[in-house]
């Protein structure tokens, strides 16, 4: 199926959505307003497993939004709207970061004029996530498998631990949940899961532990 365009007035300005279908993004040409957006190659999500996503991660962090802040990109006719949202660091996992921590991300809102990139993860400040970060500054995402490389972070209001929560709004009950849901198609097999319905949702403390594990089982092979 081909890639479909929508255009939503905001205003004097003029919004674009960018849909994925059936796992695919395609950056098209377009002329609206006097701006241009450039043509890129068609980019394929396959949602990777936790292993797959740990590996492929150059920087795995907990922080804060603290800020955020959109602006065009690039000279003449290769231009794009990209957001750069800033994090203050809480604990660096792989890789190395300072205290805080800016990721740039394609899309966002410019003088009234709105690139949205569905799939394309939003932050808002106040936000804590867990994000599995590759190629900041070169790719239009700089997540691992796009959206599934943030987790977001909220206190269970009863028992007051940190929980985790996947990019669907899902609380994480295990690690092997990753790369598990409806595009999992995409990917390599994975085996059938057996988790229990009534697994408690994966704290923050229990998600981390996971993460240092398997980086220290691959440091000792």
């Amino acid at each position: 199926m081909s890639p479909c365009w929508t255009a939503n007035e905001r205003g004097n300005g003029s919004g674009w959505v960018m849909p994925f279908m059936h796992g695919r993004v395609l950056f098209w040409a377009m002329c609206v307003s006097g701006l241009v957006l450039t043509r890129a190659n068609a980019t394929t999500v396959v949602p990777p497993t936790f292993e797959e996503m740990a590996e492929r991660a150059d920087l795995v962090f907990v922080g804060k939004v603290v800020d955020s802040a959109a602006q065009w990109w690039g000279a003449g006719t290769n231009q794009a709207i990209f957001t750069q949202v800033d994090f203050h660091t809480e604990e660096v996992l792989k890789g190395i970061a300072g205290a805080s921590v800016r990721l740039r991300f394609l899309g966002g809102t410019v003088k009234g004029v709105t690139l949205q990139v569905v799939g394309v993860p939003e932050f808002k400040e106040g936000d804590r996530v867990l994000l599995f970060v590759e190629g900041n500054g070169v790719q239009f995402c700089p997540l691992v498998g796009v959206y599934h490389g943030k987790f977001g972070v909220r206190k269970d209001a009863k028992s007051g631990r940190d929980i985790v929560f996947m990019h669907d709004g899902k609380p994480l009950r295990d690690v092997a949940e990753i790369g598990a849901g409806e595009e999992a198609q995409f990917g390599s097999k994975r085996a059938k899961l057996s988790i229990p319905v009534d697994r408690e949702p994966m704290s923050l403390d229990d998600f981390k532990a996971r993460i240092r594990a398997h980086f220290a089982e691959k440091a000792v092979q």
